[in-house]
Order: C-alpha cells, then sequence, then structure tokens
C-alpha cells in the first residue's frame, strides 16, 4: 500500500524545521571543511495518517529521531501542516504524543490543539479545522462493572459475599471492573472465580444498572451488570484481602434478607421469580454476530427469539 499523500508533505516539513545549521566561521561543503553535522533528518519525518471521516491523525511514536527535535522546530513544522490541511478540506487533526515526548504539547495548545483523552504511556490532542464548534466524539465517560450471580438449581443456593474494608458489611454478589476487550461473561466468570474460588459458566444477563456523577468511577458515568452463572465447583476458597465473608445461600433467605444492598435484593428476587417461572422469563441471551467492518464480531444480548423468528423472510 503506498503511504498516504500526507507523508510525503510532512518529511518535507519537518526535514526543513530540522535542518542543522552551522555555526559561524564554518564552511559549506563548496567551501572546504564544515563543523561536525548532526545525522541526516530522515528520521525527523512525521507522518500523518487520513482516516475516512476527513481528519488526520499524526502519531509522534513513528518519528526515528524525535529527541533531535526541539519544540520550537516542531511548532514550526505543525503550523505549517495545519496550513496545508486546511487547504486540503481536512476536518480535524488527531496528535498523538508519547510521555517521553511531552514537551511537544505545550507548542501543539499554542496552535489551539486540546486534550482528548490519555492512556498509560501517551496523550492524544485534537484540533478542530473547520468552522463552528468541534463535533469530534468524546473519549469513553463509562466504567462497567460486572457481577455473577451464580445460582445452583440442584440446591436453589446462591453464592454472595461481603466486601472487606467497607463501612457497611452487605450481602452481594461477586464481581469487578470488565477489562479492555473482555467479554460480559467473561468478567463475570473471571471475577467470581478470583473472589471466590468458585468455577463458573455464563449462561444469561439479568440486569443493568446506570449511573452518573459516580465517585467510584472518578465522577464518570457507570454501567454496572449482573449475569446469571451456573455453578462448576462448590468448594468456597475466597480472597481473603477482597472479602470478608463467603458463603452459599437460600435464595429465599436471600430474598427475605436486611443485610443486603437494594440491587441485590431485587436481582434475588428475579432470581426466584425465573427458578419457579422458568429462566426464559428473565434471561437475556448472548448470540454472537458479524459485525459490518471485516472479520470483526460482537455480542448481542437480549431475550430468547424463537428459531423460526431468525431464519423466517420479512413480513407482509
Amino acid at each position: 500500500m503506498s503511504p498516504p499523500p500526507m507523508w510525503g508533505y510532512w518529511r518535507s516539513v519537518l526535514a526543513r524545521a530540522c535542518q542543522p545549521r552551522l555555526s559561524a566561521g564554518c564552511r559549506g561543503a563548496s567551501g572546504g571543511q564544515g563543523c561536525a553535522q548532526h545525522p541526516p533528518v530522515g528520521a525527523c519525518e512525521l507522518r500523518g495518517e487520513l482516516d475516512r471521516f476527513g481528519g488526520v491523525s499524526v502519531r509522534l511514536a513513528r518519528l526515528g529521531a524525535l529527541d533531535r527535535l526541539d519544540a520550537a522546530a516542531f511548532l514550526k513544522g505543525l503550523q505549517a501542516a495545519i496550513q496545508q490541511w486546511r487547504s486540503e478540506g481536512r476536518i480535524a487533526v488527531w496528535l498523538h504524543i508519547p510521555i517521553l515526548q511531552s514537551r511537544f504539547i505545550v507548542p501543539a495548545a499554542s496552535l489551539g490543539f486540546c486534550f482528548h483523552h490519555a492512556e498509560s504511556d501517551s496523550s492524544t490532542l485534537t484540533l478542530w479545522l473547520e468552522e463552528g464548534p468541534s463535533r469530534l466524539p468524546g473519549y469513553a465517560t463509562h466504567q462497567v462493572g460486572v457481577a455473577g450471580a451464580v445460582f445452583d438449581e440442584n440446591t436453589r443456593k446462591i453464592l454472595v459475599v461481603q466486601d472487606r474494608n467497607k463501612l457497611k458489611n452487605m450481602w452481594k454478589f461477586p464481581g469487578g471492573l470488565s477489562e479492555p476487550g473482555e467479554d460480559i461473561g467473561d468478567t463475570a466468570v473471571r471475577e467470581v472465580f478470583e473472589e471466590t474460588g468458585i468455577k463458573s459458566e455464563f449462561r444469561s444477563l439479568l440486569s443493568i444498572r446506570q449511573q452518573h456523577t459516580n465517585p467510584g468511577a472518578f465522577g464518570k458515568s457507570d454501567m454496572y451488570i449482573i449475569c446469571r452463572l451456573k455453578p462448576h465447583s462448590f468448594t468456597i476458597n475466597f480472597c481473603q484481602h477482597e472479602c470478608l465473608r463467603c458463603e452459599w445461600m437460600d435464595l429465599n433467605d436471600l430474598v427475605k434478607a436486611e443485610n443486603t444492598t437494594p440491587i441485590t435484593s431485587r436481582v434475588a428476587r428475579l432470581l426466584l421469580y425465573g427458578y419457579r417461572e422458568g429462566f426464559d422469563k428473565i434471561d437475556l441471551t448472548m448470540e454472537e454476530l458479524p459485525a459490518v467492518y471485516t472479520g470483526l464480531f460482537y455480542k448481542l444480548y437480549h431475550k430468547e427469539l424463537p428459531e423460526n423468528y431468525k431464519t423466517m423472510p420479512g413480513m407482509d
């Protein structure tokens, strides 16, 4: 694949900005011996990649000699590039800066760049190039917590824990935050095992809680999902650092218990209803389907759809 046209432009702009300067009294190549120069500037190339929305992404980590590029030279090159991108009708610039090159944040900010988000080893700044307010999407604003309601239909026992270091020791389902790229069901199974030592299998999604301005989520929004799990082991070996207590409790007792969180009490009643009337009444099951992006898939959660409805042609 040939490089985007942007690449060659950045090469020329940054090459000019990075060109070594001869000190006074030195003679050029045609005038005899000159002073020692820095290595060639080819490593100073800054590559911008076009995206399908008309924006440009610039990843400074791809520069081979950022350590020899000072802030003033970077400012000059970036300013010229912005003018070029505007003339080409680009709508925005995404500037990805490694943490060790944070000195380039100030010159970028002086040209109007704003922080979009930061990772552990880099920050991303953006500049809207069109008229009017920016229409760029904001960074992720939610954290996702997942709990596993491990229910044994044979004994009608449910696995519950009490968290350590809480002001109130209330019964709840084991769980924790979902990791990047981790499916909801996998989070529930992992968290249950890490906290209690119980192996389990994902069966369905039971409930979703949405909460905003959550102090436990750095003031952002929070999604808390509870899954129904089937146990594959029963001997508890709970994590002493996270849990104060852990036990298999009769579902009826959990429904009647007063020292539970409101969401635990509600989901316990939901499980009791499903146990008595059929879990198809409460379960949101999962199916993996192909995404619109080639080679990718997604998980879809919904009430079970009869097989004949999955394959039937459009209805009149």
